[in-house]
């Protein structure tokens, strides 16, 4: 049976390599860590810091910039876009419903709220299969 293509994306600065809020390619998981491929290349990040999803999401990841960063510039405001085809970062404006991204000129909506993603959330491997389903309709 194939495995199930699976795409992870971080909230909080774990490495260099490893960008808040861009979706990366889960190259394996287990309830410890995940590899995923950045830039053609694994890079392992601890789970806990993973929202890990068993589809590319379609909408712009909204990210909180960090304090005194140099990038992106403080012009953009508190938060930027993350661009979910390409991984750009665009600057979002207030409460877009959607953003064209500056490099691939893709039309997105932007996920201000994606909390409905959670539903969809891989767990540890000894999770049982239908745990997500319950969670989805207590």
């Amino acid at each position: 049976m194939p495995h199930a293509e699976q795409w992870a994306r971080t909230r909080v600065r774990t490495s260099r390599q490893v960008r808040r809020g861009a979706w990366y390619r889960v190259l394996r998981a287990t309830a410890l860590e995940g590899v995923l491929e950045v830039n053609r290349r694994p890079v392992t990040v601890p789970r806990t810091f993973l929202q890990i999803l068993p589809f590319r999401p379609t909408m712009w990841s909204v990210v909180t910039r960090l304090p005194n960063a140099q990038h992106p510039p403080a012009s953009w405001g508190s938060t930027y876009g993350v661009c979910p085809s390409c991984s750009a970062r665009a600057p979002l404006g207030r409460q877009a419903p959607q953003v064209v991204c500056p490099r691939c000129n893709g039309l997105f909506p932007v996920a201000w709220e994606d909390s409905g993603l959670c539903v969809f959330e891989a767990r540890e491997e000894t999770a049982r299969p239908s745990a997500a389903r319950d969670r989805a309709t207590s």
